[in-house]
């Protein structure tokens, strides 16, 4: 069945009644989705919030999410992108996961890319795990490509061999960051990768995450002022 879902578009169904799907909430644990964003489905973004015409992503992002297993075939994710911080780059990112994991099954990773240099630092049998976790799972978000800081060649290497395998692999990857990959300032290797398996996503130069905040201070004062009267 196809559901038609307001301020997204056609799209098949987000679950499976019949339960055919299994262990979905256990893969949503497993995977590293912040916490204010585990649950939030496609449903939840909302394209018309920008005030411009978003056809273009919407459509790109229905595509991903309806012919994945075209997308896992190439080993071909999305590089979503835009300048302004707050624009909905991260959310969008994991709602595409969740999407993933409740139509699939598919196991899903997120993780920033300055976490993964803190993770790749600590010697621990336990993180050493969780990179490799990293490295294998079928679908993984590096949030925030282009934010790690320090100069170190060897933050360069590991993240393209993290890029690296993922490409031979044809292991899926989507990433989000604040420059378009022309003006990723990182290893050209690595840019080089990147952009052989992604699909561009642009978002908006606006905030969204500042409009809801102001939005959220907005009401809860004029719950306030009610409450009073």
């Amino acid at each position: 069945m196809i559901y038609d879902i307001p301020n997204y578009g056609e799209t098949q169904p987000f679950w499976i009644s019949d339960g055919t799907i299994q262990g979905t909430e256990g893969r949503r644990s497993q995977s590293m989705i912040p916490a204010e964003y585990v649950y939030k489905r496609a449903k939840d973004f909302q394209w018309d919030i920008y005030g411009e015409n978003m056809e273009l992503q919407k459509k790109t992002v229905n595509a991903f999410i309806v012919n994945y297993a075209d997308f896992e075939k190439q080993g071909r994710g999305l590089y979503i992108y835009s300048e302004t911080k707050g624009s909905g780059k991260t959310m969008l990112a994991c709602c595409l996961c969740n999407e993933i994991i409740e139509r699939y099954g598919i196991p899903v990773k997120f993780i920033s890319v300055p976490d993964f240099v803190e993770l790749i630092k600590d010697r621990r049998d336990e993180c050493k795990e969780k990179v490799d976790s990293l490295y294998q799972v079928r679908l993984l978000v590096l949030d925030d490509i282009g934010a790690q800081t320090g100069k170190q060649e060897w933050i360069d290497n590991a993240i393209f061999r993290l890029v690296d395998y993922r490409k031979r692999e044809f292991l899926p990857t989507i990433f989000t960051s604040n420059c378009d990959s022309d003006r990723l300032k990182m290893d050209d290797r690595t840019v080089d990768r990147i952009v052989s398996i992604s699909t561009d996503v642009k978002m908006p130069e606006r905030s969204i995450r500042r409009k809801k905040a102001e939005e959220a201070n907005r009401k809860f004062i004029q719950g306030l002022l009610t409450a009073e009267n």
